[in-house]
């Protein structure tokens, strides 16, 4: 690794599973101090671990990033015990294949609680966070090809990652802006082979083969994939970089 991150403070949601684990895990293979946060306690202890074992700094913070009092606490904790904030990656996510007319409106006010208002928490008190700590700084908000292009029965999770879209184009703006500035931007993934996947069709050999043979690029996507490219909009290569939809899918949304 070459330090490309090296001592910067990054908070990474959703970082007990799938993209976010293996973000986590990367950022601090390039010297960052991750705060990793999820839901998972036991998750959340086995990232750190593991990034220890790698002679990496982390801690992890139990998260609902839905809950402004939750983005506190962590935010708090990142500044006591790894210092002053550099980056926020909004990976947390949740996924719902459902048609229209069988989703219920307490299904797409979770989705829309998780995937917009967590993004949105987390850009507005990232900002607060960069702030404070003097220098500038680096968003990046997870979103999907699914909020770039539609998909048949999935609006909840088109709509909510669409959301995402937008409000990281609004935020860039404002970023650009700040003193210190801090740069924004969106990563689009295509379909990522992840317990956000398996959890909803299956974990299937067959299925994965599936994908990848409907990907231009025919490879599955990989958490790893995701992780370079938000190490990249995290870091100095990526400095004149802010508000653009970066798609990481194989070609997928171009067929």
């Amino acid at each position: 690794m070459t330090g490309r991150l090296q001592d910067r403070v990054v908070i990474v949601t959703g970082a007990t599973k799938g993209i976010g684990r293996e973000t986590a895990k990367q950022l601090a293979r390039e010297g960052a101090k991750v705060a990793c946060t999820g839901r998972d306690r036991e998750g959340g202890a086995s990232v750190v671990a593991e990034i220890a074992a790698e002679d990496g700094r982390a801690i992890f913070v139990p998260h609902d990033v839905a809950r402004e009092a939750d983005w506190r606490n962590v935010i708090v904790r990142a500044e006591t015990e790894l210092g002053g904030v550099y980056g926020v990656v909004n990976n947390a996510g949740a996924f719902l294949v459902k048609p229209l007319a069988e989703t219920s409106e307490a299904e797409f006010q979770d989705m829309f609680e998780i995937n917009v208002q967590g993004a949105f928490l987390g850009v507005k008190l990232g900002f607060e966070a960069i702030a404070r700590s003097g220098a500038p700084g680096a968003i990046v908000n997870v979103s999907s090809l699914m909020g770039q292009v539609g998909f048949p029965g999935a609006t909840a999770y088109c709509a909510t990652k669409g959301a995402v879209t937008g409000l990281t184009k609004t935020a860039a703006i404002e970023g650009a802006a700040r003193t210190p500035p801090v740069r924004v931007n969106s990563l689009h993934p295509g379909v990522i082979w992840t317990p956000m996947i398996t959890g909803q069709f299956g974990d299937d050999q067959a299925l994965a083969d599936a994908f990848a043979a409907d990907t231009p690029l025919k490879i599955i996507g990989l958490p790893q994939y995701m992780a370079d490219a938000i190490l990249f909009l995290l870091g100095d290569e990526s400095a004149h970089v802010t508000g653009i939809e970066l798609t990481v899918d194989g070609g997928r949304g171009a067929d």
